[in-house]
Parts: structure tokens; sequence; C-alpha cells
């Protein structure tokens, strides 16, 4: 079982914060260096739960329980620069569930104001803040809503919805379900499960079915971080580019996987 599948969102954390070793850790892994798939390098700022439960940095309207940080950073309001923020926060996270720390995505559920005022970094050159990543110890037991969250959050459509063939017909190669079945997991905001893929011979192409919103965009880089971990997991390595002959449909298309030779 890999970090795609043990992944799921934790929202009920323990009472106690995280402590000084595995913080050094969570800093480490923002230390190293972060390049989306468009090239655009992110500088990511952990932000502590403050002691004081009174005041807390980090203000979710209830939507967590427990004690928690967040990981975030600055983006411009691009559609790329919203793909390579979700592509690489995914990252981020899939290293951590390999640690044993709980994460849970947060696109509207929390007070931007209070992730600026808590921020360090410059932000002169930027401009928002798309998304966060809760990052906390996993209380054991999961309440009622959460409960009720999960089991909607966890629903996925059919394979066959997502995937295809160059030809629009079904996967059929079995290396290519289980790394498509990576994608088909891939968190989504309000799981709206957005991602289209066209696997054609060494190009796989993602498309968006809905761009209603810019989390669509942080869904997108998502799903390519999870499709590029499974492909790696089967020794399968390539780039991203913007393939200006992929395959035509009603999707909006952004992005192809060109597979090595």
């Amino acid at each position: 079982m890999d970090s795609i599948d043990r992944r799921k969102s934790v929202r009920n954390y323990k009472s106690r914060f995280l402590d000084a070793d595995t913080i050094s850790e969570i800093l480490h892994i923002l230390d190293e260096e972060q390049v989306g798939p468009s090239g655009r390098r992110m500088k990511f700022e952990f932000i502590a739960e403050n002691l004081d439960q009174n005041t807390r940095k980090i203000v979710t309207y209830g939507f967590l329980r427990g004690r928690y940080g967040a990981i975030v950073a600055w983006v411009n309001e691009e559609k790329y620069a919203y793909i390579d923020y979700g592509y690489l926060l995914e990252k981020i996270a899939l290293r951590l569930v390999d640690i044993g720390i709980g994460t849970c995505w947060l696109g509207g559920s929390f007070s931007k104001q209070s992730i600026i005022e808590a921020m360090e970094m410059d932000k002169s050159f930027e401009k928002t803040i798309p998304a966060i990543l809760a990052v906390g110890y996993e209380e054991e037991g999961r309440s009622v809503r959460d409960l009720i969250i999960s089991k909607t959050k966890r629903k996925r459509k059919d394979f066959n919805d997502f995937f295809f063939t160059g030809a629009l017909t079904e996967i059929e190669e079995e290396f290519q379900k289980e790394i498509l079945e990576g994608v088909r997991w891939a968190p989504s905001a309000m799981n709206r499960q957005p991602v289209r893929v066209i696997w054609d011979e060494h190009r796989v192409h993602f498309y968006l079915v809905d761009v209603s919103t810019s989390l669509r965009y942080l869904d997108m880089g998502v799903a390519m971080r999870h499709f590029e971990e499974r492909a790696l997991e089967h020794g399968i390595k390539g780039k991203w580019v913007v393939d200006e002959q992929a395959t035509l449909t009603n999707w909006v298309y952004l992005y192809t996987f060109v597979v090595e030779s």
C-alpha cells in the first residue's frame, strides 16, 4: 500500500501539538526545492498553531478539531500557478503521509485573514492563498460530522467515466489502470472529480470538465501529482508539456505527460 492508498483527509486531531522533532521533519521537507510542472518555483511555509487555544493563528470555522498547523504559499492568480500549487502541496502531503502525519486540504473553510497575519514571508509580489494543508497528529475515533463528510468524500465515479484511450475507448492495459486508479482517488474540492485523462500511446493528456472555479485547477495539480507518483512506482518517467496536438474534446485541455521512451 503506497502513500496514495494510505492518504485520507484528517479532520480530527489530537489535543497535543506536533513535537519539535516532527516539526523539524516538516521543515526539512519544505526546505527542498519545489518546482511545479510549469517550471515555477514555490516556497511553502509552515504555520504553527498558537499554543494558547484561545487565540488561534489558524481559523477553520470549526471544520477541524484538535491542534494542527498549516502549510501554505503565496501564488499569482493564474490557472497554471494554481495547478503548480496543487501539484506541489499534494507532493508534500504524500511525503507527510509517509512519516505518519495527518493532513487535510482546505480550500474555502479557513480564514484567509488569520493565515495572512500568521505568515512571515514577503508577500509583496504575490496575490493569493488558494488553499492550505492542515497538518497534525490524527486522533483515534471520528466525530459524527467527520463520518458523514468522509462518507461523501470517499465516493468515486466509475473508472471508465474518467479515463480513455486515444480512440476514446476504455482503458484495458493493467499497468495503465493501476496508475490511473491513483488519479481516480485524488482529492478534489467538494469531491467534484473534474479531471479526465486520455492515454494516447506515449502521451497522456489531462483535461477538466468544469472550470467554474479556480479550485478546479488545484484539483488538476493534485491529480497530476498522483499520476506521476504512480507512474514512477511502475518505472515510468516523463515530463509535463502543453501539447498543441492533444486530442480535441469538449473538455478544457491543460497538460500532457510525455512518457520517456
